[in-house]
């Protein structure tokens, strides 16, 4: 038989059942809380992570690129200057080849028959110097090559000079020197460029060929014989010449080709007083800096010489 249940029980339970959803309820909203709570933070740490990998990423890309503008830079110089030296460890010789005249000797030049040239005979010279690996060097270049003991890499090395400033430089040296892709330097006199003698090389010219990749050096005011001349003769040659060269030009003359090869003790002096950084005499070897910069050999080019000749005179 079932016993009947008071009022007042029956409302103390139903309090409890209440209380008893309520706190169901309250643990569920806190659930509900907590689980949004650490979804928010994961959320943080993941966008935070993505964007510091993104950083890296592009930190490292930026650096890459850095790294690949600096190499191109490099790379670009060393193009743009077209030479790779390396240092030598045995002291380095140098030929200088001497011209004059380069055309066809007529008759009643017979007694300058060693300082003409004919210009196929100096085209197949060229040919032969290409064709063994020469590099053609500027001053500034021979300069560095006897001061610094260095030469382009892979290459042998070979300065061209021509005294004098005679017309057949520009007319018949020059096209062929173009042709093969070489400089070569001829040594001016100033005074006959200057007023215009006939059959030497006009301002004109020089600059023409200058911009053309020549280059020029001094062979004094008057190719006087300095040896036997006035400290005060030799001086105005020097200076004069320099300073002609060096303002209608706008370059620094560094060379200087002594007339006939003679000098003394006094003209080294004021060679180097003058500011000429390299002296060519006609002492007949390769050149290196055991001769002293400003009295360097050089090897006199002959009319008769084959490339065979000429190689072999160069100490090839």
């Amino acid at each position: 038989m079932n016993t009947p249940i008071s009022r007042a029980t029956h409302r103390k339970g139903k309090r409890r059942r209440k209380q008893k959803r309520n706190l169901t309820w309250l643990v569920l909203l806190s659930l509900g809380f907590i689980t949004a709570g650490l979804l928010y933070l994961n959320r943080g740490f993941f966008t935070q992570q993505t964007k510091e990998s993104v950083s890296t990423t592009t930190s490292s890309q930026t650096s890459s690129t850095s790294s690949e503008e600096t190499t191109a830079t490099t790379s670009t110089v060393s193009e743009e200057q077209g030479v790779v030296w390396e240092k030598q460890e045995n002291p380095v010789n140098l030929p200088i080849l001497m011209y004059h005249a380069i055309h066809v000797m007529a008759p009643e030049e017979e007694a300058n028959a060693n300082l003409i040239v004919d210009p196929t005979t100096f085209e197949s010279h060229l040919q032969a110097l290409q064709t063994a690996g020469y590099y053609t060097v500027t001053p500034e270049e021979a300069l560095k090559i006897l001061t610094e003991n260095v030469l382009p890499k892979g290459k042998k090395v070979v300065w061209l000079t021509f005294d004098d400033s005679l017309w057949d430089f520009y007319s018949n040296a020059y096209p062929v020197l173009r042709k093969y892709n070489m400089t070569a330097t001829n040594n001016v006199i100033t005074g006959l460029t200057a007023s215009g003698n006939a059959g030497h090389l006009t301002l004109e010219q020089l600059k023409e060929m200058k911009d053309n990749g020549m280059s020029f050096q001094g062979h004094t005011v008057n190719h006087p014989d300095l040896e036997y001349s006035s400290l005060e003769a030799q001086t105005m040659e020097l200076q004069e010449s320099k300073s002609f060269l060096d303002n209608q030009l706008g370059q620094e003359t560094i060379a200087i080709a002594y007339p006939a090869g003679r000098y003394s003790t006094e003209t080294i002096r004021l060679a180097q007083e003058s500011g000429y950084k390299l002296g060519l005499t006609t002492n007949e070897g390769a050149a290196s800096a055991a001769n002293g910069l400003l009295t360097l050999n050089r090897v006199r080019v002959l009319p008769h010489y084959s490339p065979e000749l000429l190689l072999q005179a160069m100490g090839e």
